[in-house]
């Protein structure tokens, strides 16, 4: 009997990079989001067969359910059991639409970075419960900004800080459920989202993407951003069969830029 993940933000970055580890190591994946043909993209990358392509809004409990549902047809009667789940999709940014202040994101924000790992993780977990297994995984993408302060980026920060009150809630629900549910915390992954962030950065002080993105990595103890695989690997550890204790946690994986 094979196993499966689901894995939503599947389109890009920490998403795409995880999904093509997993199927490396031999799982069926389930790529999830927003954009169908981002999902079909990823899809050519990844190894093996019986992979899916699911394109849902992860705030819309409905569709999640009909979708998963489509998928894996009813609770223990899957040939690939849902054995972990990757709750990676989200959105960044400032709290604004162009420097727009009539356009406040913050509802936005909350929704799709709060409110879709809420769904998700709550769509998922009978699933889980259903697959046999003793432990199963799940894990939460949160933010390095969870843990300080950013200007003008009220949002996010919150709903990253949500995410691991989130994650720490529903480590005690499941225990007893061989359910054990972490956060992920990165620091500047070289990704799309990133981009964006560094050249506005950069347009706000007048300088080139290239020398914004020198003087970031240039605070960082390791002096480097993370690859989205850097991420994937993290991922895959924490829901690897060694793995069996830890559970609640928010792990940061930054080059340095946060250190508790």
């Amino acid at each position: 009997m094979g196993k499966s993940i689901l894995v939503t933000g599947a389109g890009s970055g920490i998403g795409r990079a995880t999904a093509i580890r997993f199927a490396v190591e031999g799982y069926t994946v389930l790529l999830m989001g927003r954009r169908a043909q981002a999902l079909e993209e990823t899809q050519v990358f990844l190894q093996g067969e019986g992979h899916l392509v699911l394109p849902c809004d992860v705030t819309d409990r409905f569709a999640m359910r009909q979708s998963l549902q489509k998928a894996l047809g009813n609770p223990g009667l899957s040939r690939s059991p849902l054995v972990a789940v990757f709750a990676n999709a989200g959105v960044g940014g400032s709290n604004v639409y162009d420097h727009d202040e009539s356009m406040d994101r913050w509802e936005d924000i909350m929704r799709i970075n709060v409110t879709g790992v809420y769904v998700t993780l709550q769509e998922a977990k009978r699933y889980l419960v259903a697959s046999g297994q003793d432990i199963t995984h799940a894990v939460a993408t949160s933010s390095v900004l969870a843990r300080f302060g950013v200007p003008q980026q009220s949002a996010y920060v919150t709903s990253k800080a949500a995410v691991l009150g989130l994650v720490r809630s529903l480590a005690v629900e499941w225990g007893a459920d061989g359910i054990l549910v972490n956060a992920l915390c990165p620091g500047w992954v070289e990704t799309a989202m990133a981009k964006d962030s560094i050249q506005r950065m950069a347009d706000a002080q007048g300088m080139s993407y290239e020398e914004c993105h020198a003087q970031q990595c240039a605070v960082l103890p390791t002096g480097r951003m993370s690859l989205p695989e850097d991420m994937a690997d993290a991922v895959f550890w924490l829901m690897s069969a060694g793995q069996k204790g830890m559970t609640g946690q928010g792990v940061d994986v930054n080059n340095g830029s946060w250190m508790s």
